[in-house]
């Protein structure tokens, strides 16, 4: 008898290692999960008396003055306020080594006694300045610590309206950098 001779053909399946793939999931799930866990929002809410949050959209709008206050990694504050294309700085520098908070919040009332229809100011850090003196810093401007009074007029009813707020609307004019 004739032995037959059979081709054998090649099977087109194969085992796909999946081992390496597992190994990473395995890695990097609990890891975000952890990581999860201490990462929180968190926002500051600061109340602000109706009179002034009125005044100051209406200010927002239509106002020619414009202060902002730089933060410097050498621990000075300087402010700058603009005035129909004029500016005029203020600088507070530091205080034994460190920033001066009661100073930066002396020239705040300061300058908001001259401006009383300014709300905002623009915050321009350098990037050495850390997140938590930034905090100190807003919170020294936006609120006068001494609970002296800044008398503006409403131009809603014309009548004289006080507060301790100096500066409530901060905002970061250097985020994109300089």
């Amino acid at each position: 008898m004739a032995r037959r001779q059979m081709r054998r053909t090649s099977d087109s399946t194969f085992d796909l290692n999946l081992a390496p793939i597992l190994d990473i999931i395995v890695s990097i799930v609990p890891l975000l999960l952890l990581s999860m866990a201490f990462i929180q929002v968190k926002l500051i809410e600061v109340p602000v008396p109706q009179v002034v949050a009125e005044a100051m959209q209406r200010a927002d709008k239509k106002s020619e003055t414009n202060v902002t206050l730089k933060v410097s990694g050498k621990k000075n504050f300087l402010f700058q306020v603009t005035k129909s294309g004029e500016t005029k700085s203020f600088q507070v520098p530091s205080k034994d080594g460190d920033f001066d908070y009661f100073g930066l919040q002396a020239k705040a009332y300061e300058i908001k006694q001259q401006f009383p229809q300014v709300f905002k100011l623009d915050l321009a850090p350098e990037e050495e300045v850390p997140l938590n003196e930034l905090v100190k810093a807003m919170d020294a401007v936006r609120k006068d610590g001494q609970s002296r009074k800044i008398a503006f007029v409403d131009p809603e009813n014309g009548e004289k309206v006080q507060t301790d707020m100096l500066f409530p609307n901060v905002t970061f004019s250097n985020i994109v950098g300089e």
